[in-house]
């Protein structure tokens, strides 16, 4: 059983999941369809680019609704081609943080590649503390296309959440599972930080389904065939809701209607009710926190 489930009183065979949010603030199309989607209930949280263009934005909307649960989405990454954003804490090259056009790299492995784990820890407690400047109660931590949770940064990840004393996201995943989802590069690395945590006091998510950003005009359907996976333990799951505009289609020339489709299935209340039907115990990161 989950050692930190069983710390917060849950039994053996009880599904525990976190619905999240992944992408607040990245733009005024996904700060809209996100806090409505809080509003509603079926998403229990979510976690906010603070090094994003719309992260004021968003801040000032957290700050008149103290009671969401929203995180801080670390991002050592801009992936968009004509849509970025740079490093929070240096302009410095030497960093390893910024690519050629000074903004943070397009893809995980150039992250990985060339940004000095120095440099990663300075950002990554920048980009927290501007979230805390702002006036936000953080209750987590998590990464923005996996980057800071590599082997090579994720000391320092975990080092953060232990010192701001927040949970972070952090699969208890097998080496074999990593390789299923394409992820073998990482595996023992993760695996021999993973051996060290202290399961009782550091919480860590059994199952996670990330792989949400489908090429599908209506995902409710899809939400509900995941929901009826979920099994006994704490569970994650991931969506980016953000709704349709033109700034959208500009940013995500890929992926709009899947950002859409997500911002229709979980604004409504509906899925909340499905989720609870299933006899699931649905939870955010607060509650983590709040038994750390």
């Amino acid at each position: 059983m989950n050692e930190f489930l069983k710390k917060m009183g849950y039994d053996a065979g009880d599904k525990v999941l976190i619905t999240h949010i992944d992408d607040i603030g990245f733009s005024h199309a996904a700060n809209v369809a996100s806090f409505e989607c809080l509003d509603v209930g079926a998403a229990s949280c979510g976690s906010i680019v603070t090094a994003g263009p719309w992260f004021q934005e968003a801040a000032e909307i957290c700050r008149a609704n103290p009671l969401y649960d929203v995180g801080v989405h670390l991002t050592l990454t801009c992936e968009y081609p004509t849509f970025r954003w740079p490093a929070v804490s240096s302009r410095e090259p030497s960093s390893g943080l910024l690519d050629e056009q000074g903004y943070l790299w397009r893809t995980r492995e150039d992250a990985v590649r060339h940004v000095t784990v120095a440099a990663a820890e300075q950002e990554m407690r920048a980009q927290i503390q501007m979230a805390l400047d702002a006036g936000l109660e953080i209750t987590h931590i998590d990464t923005h296309m996996g980057s800071v949770v590599h082997p090579k940064f994720l000391p320092a990840y975990l080092s953060l959440a232990n010192e701001f004393g927040v949970p972070a996201f952090l699969p208890n995943i097998t080496r074999e599972r990593l390789a299923m989802i394409d992820k073998s590069d990482i595996a023992d690395g993760y695996a021999e930080v993973l051996e060290k945590i202290d399961t009782n006091r550091v919480p860590t998510l059994d199952e996670i389904y990330i792989d949400t950003l489908r090429p599908l005009t209506d995902k409710k359907a899809f939400y509900r065939e995941i929901i009826d996976k979920v099994g006994p333990g704490l569970n994650h799951l991931l969506f980016h809701p953000a709704k349709m505009s033109e700034e959208l289609v500009a940013i995500d020339k890929e992926r709009p209607e899947s950002r859409h489709a997500d911002y229709e299935a979980w604004r409504d209340p509906a899925l909340k009710q499905y989720i609870l039907d299933a006899g699931i115990h649905l939870i955010g990161y607060r509650e983590l926190k709040q038994a750390l």
